[in-house]
């Protein structure tokens, strides 16, 4: 008795250990990747503000190069036309994509219904020729979902 009793205490140890040796790394794995999220992130503000200063160094650079072709105010109004074009193109894409996923999306839930519809189905007839097996499959299917699960130590309390 007193050995099987060892047994249950080296294997309660046993778990602490490893629930701690695994707390450890988690909470290791989970400070790397919170460091590595805020380096990238520091890093991507920076390469942010550096091709955005680019950008508006390019656009002086365009008006001036059509300014010294065309007067400023068409230079102006040309860069305006184009990156208003530029915009409607990318709102268009942007519908386009969101309507596609809407597509997508219903027809997942189409399927999803489907199936639901073709279990309950035969479940159905499974249950009006069989109502044991039914019974069992529902008992199952309960015991899967966590419907059949005890009371845990700190409802016991």
């Amino acid at each position: 008795m007193s050995r099987a009793l060892g047994a249950v205490r080296w294997g309660e140890i046993g778990m602490q250990t490893l629930g701690a040796v695994l707390t450890a790394l988690l909470a290791a794995d989970f400070g790397a990747a919170a460091s590595r999220y805020k380096r990238n992130a520091l890093l991507w503000a920076i390469v942010t503000v550096l091709l955005g200063t680019a950008y508006v160094f390019g656009l002086v650079a365009i008006s001036l190069a059509l300014a010294d072709r065309y007067s400023p105010i068409v230079a102006a109004v040309a860069i305006a036309i184009v990156l208003l074009a530029t915009a409607l193109v990318l709102i268009a894409v942007m519908a386009a994509l969101n309507a596609r996923d809407r597509r997508l999306l219903d027809e997942r839930r189409r399927r999803s219904l489907l199936q639901t519809n073709l279990a309950l189905a035969a479940a159905s007839s499974i249950l009006r020729r069989q109502p044991l097996l039914g019974v069992g499959t529902a008992i199952a299917v309960g015991l899967l979902l966590g419907l059949g699960k005890g009371r845990r130590r700190s409802d016991r309390r």
